[in-house]
């Protein structure tokens, strides 16, 4: 065990529990679904597709369709950012103090968390992707917007949901 830079708190490694590999199973595929989208939809895309989206849902910006690329190239960046994450626990920050005791419960609380946030961002992305190419294609009049807002208090809630966990922990 290895002190960590950040107030002495022990560097910890901790092996992927089968939940986390279920997780990571589900964030690959997640990126996998947007590129294979891309790849069958975009000869029929037409050149001009919408980039934006309102809060009603309607596409309210157009331009070129590599910006579905860009929106590709931001998913995989997410993933690789919180993979990386994922193993530096010991850098978050935590609302209470990390000792020796409850590391460990603590660290995998935390990772747990960004592994859920992980797949549900990955998704979030790719279900854009999808939105953008139906759109574009004349088949969807925009995102729905209630989809949308479920999204949001989805990760709103797995985002509490963790942190009231993390207070649990001794």
């Amino acid at each position: 065990m290895f002190r960590s830079y950040k107030k002495g708190r022990p560097v910890l490694k901790i092996p992927r529990s089968r939940l986390e590999v279920i997780l990571e199973v589900l964030a690959i595929l997640g990126i996998l679904f947007h590129v294979l989208l891309l790849v069958y939809y975009w000869p029929a895309l037409p050149e001009t597709i919408p980039t934006h989206f309102g809060f009603s849902g309607e596409a309210d910006s157009w331009g070129g369709k590599s910006s579905l690329i860009l929106l590709l190239v931001v998913n995989i960046g997410m993933y690789l950012m919180f993979t990386v994450f994922h193993y530096l626990p010991h850098i978050y920050n935590y609302n209470t103090e990390i000792t020796e005791k409850n590391a460990w419960e603590q660290y995998y609380n935390a990772r747990l968390m960004l592994n859920v946030m992980k797949v549900e961002i990955v998704w979030v992305f790719a279900y854009i992707g999808w939105g953008t190419v139906q759109t574009g294609l004349g088949k969807a009049a925009g995102l729905d917007g209630r989809i949308m807002a479920v999204i949001l208090i989805v990760i709103f809630v797995t985002m509490f949901y963790f942190m009231w966990r993390e207070r649990g922990i001794g």
